[in-house]
């Protein structure tokens, strides 16, 4: 007897729960003949949950570089999981004498001088999977942008801020020895022998436990940005007669003059991620790698009305 078919099928077995509150200001600060002034702000709080997930535990799914995203019921939709990290291993001694009290792993690249320190979260003196917990997510607390507008007989003038505060990221930069090499963000003051062991809490950069496993690659995704001015006069009445038009005004724009990123942010961009491959699946998110610069654009404009 045969068979042939499909191995495995698709269902529609889970469920989730969102909510949130948004918030929209618009304000008229200044209104007068040949002067106004207004003001749009906004800020936003987002929260969500499984609430089934077709009577799984929870699910662990994997990224390119084995980095795990947990799914769990009565938590958020993704969360980042793996190894707490607690500093470097200073000097061979350092280790001997954890080794001494107690402390084993059957794990590779644990227990080497200029590695990672890997947290034994369970506390029972071996660091093995069970040692595993949430390290981040990449839900940001609010995100939020306030415009203001003014306007001055033929001037007008408007620029915006915006921003995310909150959330994580995982960067997949550091698993490429061209990051860890030319990034100083990566390098400096990091472990280089008992002798100079740097700030005792970057590693080296080729030895230890994988980075990609653990939160020292899970860094804050919050910023702020000076997203975009705009000046524009419209040409008078007198001179659009002239011209036969109905209306004509020249502009100027500038775009992210100013972007600024969290202190623990050793990336390019923290807006940036990975959508392709394994990332196109719902519950993964939040892996970055390979991100371009946030660019600072100019622009000149003209617009015509016949």
């Amino acid at each position: 007897m045969a068979f042939s078919g499909a191995s495995s099928t698709i269902n529609n077995v889970g469920s989730m729960k969102n909510n949130g509150i948004e918030l929209e200001l618009n304000t008229n600060n200044i209104r007068k003949k040949d002067f106004t002034w207004s003001t749009s702000a906004n800020i936003a709080h987002t929260k969500n949950s499984i609430t089934e997930l077709g009577g799984e535990k929870f699910l662990l799914n994997q990224g390119e570089r084995t980095e795990l995203y947990l799914n769990r019921p009565g938590s958020q939709l993704i969360q980042f999981y793996g190894y707490k990290t607690d500093g470097v291993w200073l000097s061979q001694a350092d280790i001997t004498a954890a080794q001494a009290a107690g402390l084993t792993s059957s794990l590779p690249g644990v227990f080497v001088a200029g590695g990672l320190k890997l947290v034994d979260y369970d506390g029972n003196g071996k660091i093995d999977a069970n040692d595993r917990t949430v390290i981040g997510n990449p839900y940001p607390d609010f995100t939020w942008g306030i415009t203001n507008s003014f306007k001055l007989k033929n001037f007008d003038l408007s620029f915006q801020f915006q921003g995310v505060q909150g959330g994580s990221l995982i960067n997949g930069d550091p698993n490429y020895n061209e990051t860890k090499r030319y990034n100083k963000n990566y390098n400096q003051n990091r472990w280089l022998s008992p002798m100079f062991p740097g700030d005792g809490k970057t590693p080296y950069s080729t030895v230890g436990f994988n980075w990609m496993l653990t939160d020292y690659v899970v860094e804050d995704a919050s910023y702020y940005a000076f997203r975009e001015i705009l000046l524009g006069i419209t040409v008078g009445d007198k001179w659009i007669k002239r011209a036969k038009l109905n209306s004509l005004r020249f502009y100027i724009s500038a775009q992210n003059l100013f972007f600024h990123s969290a202190k623990n942010y050793r990336g390019i961009n923290p807006e940036a991620r990975f959508t392709s491959g394994d990332y196109t699946s719902p519950l993964i998110d939040g892996y970055q790698r390979g991100s371009f610069p946030i660019p600072k654009t100019y622009q000149f404009g003209i617009d015509l009305n016949f």
